[in-house]
């Protein structure tokens, strides 16, 4: 990833500052070395930086070390026996959470001044994170946002490259909120990040997990790696932290058994929750219900379709509540989020038909979609959508699955193919697919896109499901531009000419 900020006047900060009961400084070093700046990676190396070779799972960094000591590091930070260099070398047993620790003082510690509030959970963190951004302004606080779709704080707001990012970038962003006086950040934290230390060190004021269905286990190998890699987000809670899960998952009781500091639950189904949803009416374009809690009520309005939506509202609502925000902010932020970018996003198209865009690219997600679009749709449902490449391939049957039985009609398609061959893709998605549904399979994801709409009659629906807020379609190694709105907008002008 490209360093998000470009901070021009970091610090210079002493070695042996730096490292203070962390590793140990070897004698030949001289006692006083000034080290301007912290990387791993090796093509960003600047004179006077300490390099942390990181053993990734593409590229070693131990390998580009003879490259940062001639470009001119001040130091190295490694996990092998590399021998001497001409510079000092500091040996530890894992250099991802060092290079944590190491990225958190060079930038002063940003985090220590600001409330962190954490979310994680298979599906619905981009829309819980919004939401909670929203209920935080609404009560007056400065709040900074890192999540999937970007990175914002006052005066800031820059496109992500990922849902959470290297432990460097991520301090380097908190020095750069606190300076502009962000009080509160929100954070979506991907089980990759939690896996590979990105937010090692870090104390959160606040957990959110959102549910937990599968997915990653390209990276995870198994569902029980994956729910406990989530699981360490709520051991980092602060001494006065709260954790917020899902109750209505199962995997809720046994992550709330980790968490180091206190936790409450909130959900529907699940009557025994601290947070209860109850009285749930549907009116237009709004969901009306109360949010039962303490013997005491906060009556709720969102504008975000979908029922999945009423639970990351309640968990957005909790969240605030457990933060002792007002009922006023609350509401009004919630209020305030009448949509968010490539989740259950929609428009009408001049036919009489309905668009819906979404991320939703794992079975779960597929089907929840699904689901709330069924509820809006009059007539017929089209669904259109993929599995990505180099990715889970037990989850691609699923995704046919779910896709043929909630769908009228299926056009399947690529999503991100990436290094695989996209009929190898698709045939892995077939296997799932009932027979007694149309199904068209369109390799090329824009002619897809313009044959579903082509066959769209007033009072249908047509969701466009995989890539949401996403501007490209990753083939091979190339990014090519591509955005399912954009696309589906201009299929619709040319149908109109």
């Amino acid at each position: 990833m490209s360093n998000p900020v470009v901070n021009k006047n970091e610090p210079a900060i002493d070695l042996r500052q730096l490292c203070r009961g962390l590793v140990d400084i070897p004698e030949t070093a001289d006692r006083e070395i000034a080290v301007t700046g912290i990387t791993s990676d090796s093509r960003r190396v600047k004179p006077g930086n300490c390099f942390v070779a990181i053993t990734g799972y593409q590229a070693d960094g131990h390998a580009y070390i003879d490259e940062a000591v001639e470009k001119g590091a001040a130091c190295l930070v490694v996990e092998n026996d590399i021998g001497q260099k001409k510079v000092p070398v500091l040996r530890v047993e894992n250099t991802r959470p060092v290079l944590a620790v190491l990225a958190s003082r060079y930038f002063g510690e940003p985090a220590k001044g600001m409330k962190l509030i954490g979310i994680t959970g298979t599906n619905g963190k981009s829309t819980t994170a919004f939401l909670i951004e929203s209920i935080c302004q609404a009560s007056g606080e400065a709040t900074g946002l890192i999540g999937t779709m970007m990175y914002r704080w006052k005066g800031h707001e820059i496109q992500a490259d990922r849902t959470t990012p290297e432990s460097i970038d991520i301090q380097r962003m908190f020095r750069e909120m606190r300076d502009h006086g962000t009080e509160t950040v929100v954070m979506e934290v991907s089980s990759h990040a939690l896996a590979l230390d990105r937010v090692f060190g870090l104390n959160f004021r606040t957990a959110v997990f959102t549910n937990l269905s599968r997915d990653h286990l390209d990276f995870h190998e198994t569902l029980e790696n994956y729910k406990n890699t989530k699981a360490k987000l709520f051991k980092m809670l602060g001494e006065k932290g709260v954790g917020i899960l899902n109750g209505d998952d199962p995997a809720a009781e046994w992550i709330r058994k980790q968490a180091a500091g206190k936790t409450v639950l909130y959900g529907e189904d699940n009557t025994k929750v601290d947070y209860h949803i109850r009285d749930i009416r549907k009116d237009g374009q709004q969901t009306r219900f109360k949010l039962f809690y303490q013997d005491q009520s906060i009556d709720l309005i969102t504008r975000l379709w979908g029922h999945f939506n009423i639970m990351n509202t309640a968990a957005a609502a909790a969240a605030g509540l457990e933060m002792n925000l007002n009922h006023d902010a609350i509401r009004r932020g919630i209020y305030q989020v009448a949509s968010v970018k490539g989740r259950m996003e929609g428009f009408l198209a001049p036919e009489g038909f309905r668009v819906i865009i979404d991320y939703a690219h794992t079975p779960d997600a597929l089907k929840n979609v699904l689901i709330a679009a069924r509820e809006i749709t009059e007539k017929r449902m089209i669904a259109v959508f993929g599995c990505g490449g180099d990715r889970d391939r037990g989850k691609r049957p699923q995704m046919g699955r779910i896709g043929s039985t909630y769908a009228d009609e299926v056009f399947l398609t690529s999503d991100n193919p990436r290094s695989e061959d996209p009929e190898s893709i698709i045939k892995d998605v077939l296997e799932g697919i009932s027979t007694d549904k149309p199904v068209k399979v369109i390799e090329d994801r824009r002619e897809a896109i313009r044959c579903a709409l082509g066959q769209a009659k007033a009072g249908d629906t047509v969701v466009l499901a995989g890539k949401g807020h996403e501007t490209y379609q990753q083939i091979g190694s190339k990014k090519i531009p591509f955005d399912d709105r954009i696309v589906a907008e201009e299929c619709l002008s040319m149908r109109e000419q």
